[in-house]
């Protein structure tokens, strides 16, 4: 089974602090601390070049500050994820933090639960945007309202491909059966239900457009047969998609 690895880079000058923050970091499986830097600049020349996953930063530090860093990193790289960490428990540091996309950001001393919280989040967010199955014993500890969260986000970033029921299970780390067990019992419908009445909506979108034709929206919404998207169509609302463009 794959898991997601999500490569991590430490920025604080406060050595010790460095040391402590990336070592509760690597507790969670999916993490992997790649560098720890101790100043901003040796920060970015490391980043640009190599685009870590995800950065966590002092916002106060040597040669160039946090929020410098992240700014840069955010033009550069804007797919790179920034969690900024502070002494200070002022609005306007974090108000500049949030403008510079932040994920988020703790303030220091880092409260162990908190860090333990939000990469949890993170990690959530990174299996269902890349479809890799949880790290191995993971999946064991996810509510089901975490699950029901995953197939969601999976399914609106996935629509387009193809997302049956047995290849969502099995990219998300769950077998067919659990996965709709547990997310019949939070939606009141099973997934497969679930990614049709999806898709339908966006397709009932997309037929608004004057010069869009059945067969297109079936493919941008991830039917390979027109028939079968017509079919899915109807039962959910009704009446075929040709009627819904006149």
């Amino acid at each position: 089974m794959s898991k997601v690895t999500i490569h991590t880079v430490v920025v604080e000058d406060e050595k010790r602090l460095a040391g402590n923050i990336a070592k509760h970091i690597e507790e969670n499986p999916a993490f992997q601390v790649d560098e720890i830097f101790y100043n901003g600049e040796d920060a970015w020349e490391y980043i640009s070049k190599n685009a870590p996953d995800l950065v966590f930063t002092d916002i106060s530090m040597p040669l160039m500050d946090g929020i410098e860093l992240v700014s840069r990193i955010h033009e550069a790289e804007p797919d790179v994820r920034c969690v900024i960490l502070t002494g200070y428990a002022d609005f306007d540091f974090a108000r500049a933090a949030l403008r510079a996309d932040v994920v988020d950001y703790l303030l220091k001393p880092v409260d162990t639960e908190e860090l333990m919280k939000l990469l949890r989040g993170i990690e959530l967010r990174a299996v269902a945007e890349g479809g890799d199955a949880l790290s191995s014993g993971r999946e064991e500890t996810l509510t089901a309202e975490e699950i029901t969260s995953l197939v969601k986000t999976y399914v609106r970033n996935n629509y387009a491909k193809d997302i049956s029921l047995n290849l969502l299970a099995s990219n998300l780390g769950f077998s067919a059966s659990y996965l709709t067990k547990v997310f019949s019992k939070v939606e009141g419908c099973t997934p497969s239900t679930y990614i049709r009445e999806y898709r339908m909506n966006i397709a009932r979108q997309l037929l608004k457009n004057p010069s869009a034709t059945v067969v297109s929206v079936a493919e941008a919404v991830g039917y390979t047969d027109p028939f079968h998207f017509s079919k899915s169509f109807k039962k959910t609302f009704g009446y075929p998609p040709s009627e819904h463009q006149e």
